[in-house]
């Protein structure tokens, strides 16, 4: 279950990924916009990525210990059903093993 939780994060996460091209057209429409010079393009690109990888990292943060916290909420009550779950089982092959032996002795 550990495993499903963290493949649904790491999926999650790939909407906070933006490659240097998608940031290279976002810049390039600001310098056709007349937000951003031409001079200053590279600049703004770098800082752009690393205010991303940044967010990204924080975004990987938050959903790591959102993902923790809930885990370790259902954990005890996983934990509980299993034991339940066992306890049955092992009611039900000491039933089937009197079954058993009944139907042996009639034999």
């Amino acid at each position: 279950m550990e495993n499903f939780f963290r493949k649904s994060v790491l999926a999650g996460l790939g909407l906070f990924e933006t490659t240097k091209e998608k940031v290279e057209e976002f810049v390039d429409e600001m310098i056709k916009k007349g937000e951003v010079t031409q001079e200053d393009r590279s600049q703004y690109i770098k800082e752009t990525l690393d205010k991303v990888d940044e967010r990204a990292q924080e975004a990987k943060a938050w959903v790591t210990a959102q993902v923790e916290d809930a885990w370790e909420k259902i954990k005890p009550k996983t934990a509980e059903q299993i034991t339940h779950l066992q306890a049955k089982i092992d009611a039900l092959s000491a039933e089937l093993n009197e079954l058993k032996e009944k139907l042996t002795q009639k034999e």
